[in-house]
């Protein structure tokens, strides 16, 4: 049986990109009493951080941790990939679907199809394809996944041209800033919190509201 309360699955190509798409709508959803699971693809070996690849990948996912605990969530999965080697494989999609199928969930949240980064992209591919197959009928003895209502495409490094969903943010923006800034191997390379507030308050301003995440269906 399940209960009233919603499931929310993000699939994040990198630690943070969870955050940066969709952690203020995850963290109010949360606040609303939802469940929210969080899957990162890649290992986080190419993180601009000095150390092994054992250190950089533990660093990742302690922020990652940090960053998930803050808006509301402990339910975090690796499939540790490997950075800027992502390809479009079968493997790779039975393991989102097993997700997808396991966790039922409502909702699934993963990067747009336009985004510049190759990752993004690959993610958005195979996220698509585990979507399309959990409910189709070319699988045998496979039960098919009827519960989604809702699959919405984020934005991380390149903005949306177009989109048919904004979800007011601006009762967690903080919430959200602070899960971003758990990210301190990116904060130090990277402009993080000033470009993602920027962009929810563009986004806001344009829902009309101070601040808002779009999404593409």
């Amino acid at each position: 049986m399940h209960s009233n309360k919603s499931k929310h699955l993000v699939i994040a190509p990198h630690h943070d990109d969870e955050i940066i798409g969709c952690g203020g709508t995850i963290a109010k959803a949360i606040q609303n009493g939802d469940q929210a699971r969080i899957i990162i693809v890649t290992m986080g070996e190419f993180s601009g951080i000095d150390g092994s690849i054992e250190n950089n990948v533990d660093i990742r996912e302690k922020e990652c941790r940090r960053a998930c605990g803050i808006i509301g969530t402990q339910d975090i999965h690796f499939l540790k990939e490997k950075d800027r080697d992502l390809t479009y494989r079968r493997d790779l999609v039975e393991k989102v679907m097993m997700h997808i199928d396991e966790y039922e969930p409502d909702y699934v949240y993963y990067p747009h199809s336009e985004e510049a980064d190759r990752d993004h992209r690959i993610v958005n591919e195979v996220t698509g394809e585990a979507l399309f197959l959990s409910r189709s009928h070319f699988l045998r003895n496979k039960k098919r996944t009827n519960r989604i209502k809702r699959c919405l495409q984020y934005e991380v490094w390149t903005p949306l041209t177009t989109y048919q969903f904004a979800c007011d943010i601006s009762g967690v923006i903080d919430q959200k800033i602070e899960a971003l800034n758990a990210y301190k191997s990116q904060g130090a390379i990277l402009h993080l919190e000033n470009g993602v507030k920027g962009l929810n308050a563009y986004r806001g301003m344009q829902a009309g509201t101070d601040f808002a995440e779009i999404f593409k269906f």
